[in-house]
């Protein structure tokens, strides 16, 4: 099978599953044109069947995780392997990333991504599914590049 028609699958596959799961959530399409370098990992992970999650985790206070990264602080980006239900993956890495345990509570937001290469428009688009689930902290102790804030910044999550 190639891997357009993989990655679409994919996505398909995972989308049906939290259409069961949750009630209702908004679901974006994107299609982003991008360099030979960032095409060919794109094409990789989804191959890898991996999904882009982030995860707004709250507190008992209702401060949010966030891990600082080059960008600054941000919520949790966690990539789940493909052969766990989504869910449980996102938990179990964001856990092993973070050293916070979680329960999620809601679906925020799903994007289908489908990345397209920027100079040779004959390769196939290949797709990525992007979720942003919420979440409420069960035990654990964030990691020496995360910590509880009390507000969310504008640019903590992807829009």
């Amino acid at each position: 099978m190639a891997v357009a028609d993989l990655s679409r699958d994919v996505v398909e596959e995972r989308l049906g599953a939290l259409e069961e799961a949750y009630a209702s959530f908004t679901v974006n399409q994107t299609t982003l044109e991008v360099p030979s370098e960032s095409y060919d990992r794109a094409r990789d992970r989804c191959t890898e069947g991996l999904a882009d999650v982030y995860v707004e985790v709250s507190d008992d206070a209702g401060d949010v995780l966030l891990v600082e990264r080059d960008r600054g602080w941000v919520v949790p980006n966690v990539q789940p392997p493909a052969r766990d239900p989504l869910e449980i993956g996102v938990c179990r890495t964001l856990a092993e990333e973070t050293g916070v345990e979680c329960r999620i509570t809601d679906l925020e937001r799903v994007t289908i991504l489908g990345i397209c290469h920027e100079d040779d428009p004959e390769r196939p688009t290949v797709y990525r599914l992007i979720a942003v689930f919420t979440a409420e902290r069960t035990a654990g102790t964030p990691a020496s590049d995360a910590a509880w804030h009390s507000e969310l910044p504008e640019s903590a999550v992807p829009h």
